[in-house]
């Protein structure tokens, strides 16, 4: 055979071969997706509870992005980021999972049927060098699976997108009711369904997985058997015997239990701090722990709040550090609720301490420690920053436990104590009494968990927590996970005045002595060159 044709044949076969293995590469990635993270927590890789949900769909799922094009920054790259987002889970889903994305602005008819979904448009402001601008704009998506239906409002942050998508595809496969988590009222706390900050977003956030409902303790009702969860948040009037009964029996039932409790409250008007007390100690010491009256102190690493301060004839409110407000770090590595989480931070909080041994049938686990260098001190009652320029009176150092969590079965407070009557308001307004069957009072727990944290002020400084928290003490921390995988700055601790120097030290000498060594190696070889050749 001609040579020439030989390379021709050879050229042909190699190219024919080439694109057999092309087709064969691209069916083999349509039906086994994958993908190379080298990010150290995998952030752009879905968590294993996300791809679980998506190849667990039984039935088509449509999912409709409603999203205004062309956007300025901040908003720009967050339809492709959503939509990349979506298509990894669609890779998952074994063809169930279908995309559409469109615009609606402008369009009547698309724009009512976002509306139907939930989906309304929000507040768009733009201000550039050349024009400003201010519309509103559509950033939601629907999901729709059989007689099912649920949205995502407003995407106006992508971090959480992997999260958002997840818990919405949850709740719409589950078949089970959401778990039901109860917030305690009457005594003081914290205003949960009243408030419009914080108090409203961790409500909302918490509402998007359990139905949440309010609890009286005190009275005559009794804690629902429905409920999952208890949060007592930061009461400031004594709780009675009968609110206490009602906590101690919901644990014993397998209730999951979080108290919040501070020792004391701000009052910068008057740079005091007023005591609380709650009445909880007994209780809580027949459980095997004890919540302190004293304070914690950071003064390395702390938060910031508002003091009054004078400037010029006025009076205004300034943000200073104070190591009232310590930012925690050393968080248990052990525990889903906070191992993926930086740091937290603690305001006014009190230390915790734990009885040795437990009692039987119960295992602690500390959730969060102050520092090393942190402090105690009891009987402060002053917001004056300049007391902490130095170290006060009686302090102790430590790093002392500030949220611990207790698991186990637990044995009744009330198990030799008789039970506590409910107060009973007659026809005639005189007070009465309604007294329990005593055979209704149970002494030993199921599995049961209880964590106690030494400041009620933390809840809304620390929403992602709570969430976990919530998730957790349910007994579902599929979400937990995906929660925390955040694209985040990495954080850095501050060094301490011996590694500050070394680093010093490092930077002023490190490149001189590297550069004398890297000379000293050069003129070493050249020397051994020069004898070799002198010895020939």
């Amino acid at each position: 055979m001609n040579p020439r044709k030989c390379l021709l044949v050879d050229l042909w076969a190699r190219l024919v071969l080439v694109m057999l293995l092309l087709v064969l590469a691209n069916l083999l990635a349509s039906r086994h997706f994958f993908r190379l993270d080298i990010t150290a927590d995998h952030i752009y890789t879905l968590s294993d509870t996300s791809r679980k949900l998506a190849t667990s769909l039984q039935r088509p799922l449509f999912v409709k992005v409603y999203f205004t094009r062309d956007l300025d920054p901040p908003y720009n790259n967050h339809q492709q980021i959503l939509v990349d987002k979506l298509e990894e889970f669609r890779a998952y889903s074994r063809g169930r999972m279908e995309i559409q994305v469109v615009d609606p602005t402008g369009d009547s008819k698309l724009e009512e049927e976002a509306r139907g979904f939930g989906i309304r448009p929000i507040r768009y402001a733009y201000r550039g060098s050349d024009r400003s601008e201010l519309k509103r704009v559509f950033m939601g998506v629907s999901f729709v699976y059989g007689e099912r239906q649920s949205a995502i409002e407003a995407v106006t942050q992508v971090d959480t997108a992997e999260y958002d998508i997840a818990r919405t595809i949850r709740a719409l496969v589950r078949d089970e009711d959401p778990p039901v988590v109860g917030i305690s009222t009457g005594h003081g706390e914290v205003a949960m369904f009243a408030g419009s900050g914080p108090e409203s977003k961790l409500l909302r956030q918490i509402r998007e997985n359990h139905d949440v409902v309010q609890v009286a303790l005190g009275g005559q009702e009794p804690v629902p058997d429905d409920l999952d969860v208890l949060l007592v948040a930061g009461p400031r009037k004594q709780l009675g015997e009968r609110a206490k009964y009602q906590l101690d029996q919901f644990l014993m039932s397998g209730g999951s239990l979080a108290l919040f409790l501070s020792s004391v409250v701000p009052d910068t008007r008057t740079m005091r701090m007023d005591e609380i007390y709650t009445g909880l100690d007994d209780l809580l010491l027949s459980y095997g722990l004890r919540v302190n009256r004293d304070l914690v102190l950071d003064r390395e690493h702390n938060g910031r709040m508002p003091f009054p301060a004078r400037q010029g004839g006025r009076t205004i409110r300034a943000l200073v550090n104070t190591p009232l407000i310590p930012s925690v770090r050393n968080l248990s590595h052990d525990s889903p609720i906070v191992k993926d989480l930086d740091q937290m931070l603690f305001p006014f909080v009190s230390s915790i301490s734990l009885e040795e041994p437990l009692p039987p049938g119960l295992e602690a686990t500390v959730l969060a420690r102050a520092s090393a260098d942190a402090g105690r001190v009891r009987g402060l009652r002053t917001l004056d920053p300049s007391i902490f320029k130095n170290e006060i009176p009686g302090e102790e150092k430590g790093p002392w436990p500030l949220m611990v969590a207790l698991t186990g079965t637990f044995t009744s407070a009330f198990q030799d104590r008789p039970i506590p009557p409910a107060p009973v308001e007659t026809p005639f307004g005189q007070a009465a009494v309604l007294s329990d069957d005593p055979a209704s009072k149970i002494t030993t727990s199921a599995p049961a968990r209880l964590v106690v944290a030494g400041s009620h002020q933390m809840i809304l400084n620390n929403i992602p927590f709570m969430l976990n928290l919530v998730d957790w003490m349910c007994q579902d921390v599929d979400l937990i996970g995906i929660r925390s995988r955040t694209v985040r700055a990495t954080t850095f601790e501050k060094p301490d005045s011996t590694a500050t120097l070394w680093i010093k030290i490092s930077n002023l000498l490190g490149p001189v002595t590297l550069l004398l060594l890297l000379g000293a190696l050069r003129w070493l070889l050249r020397r051994r060159v020069s004898v070799r050749m002198e010895v020939r």
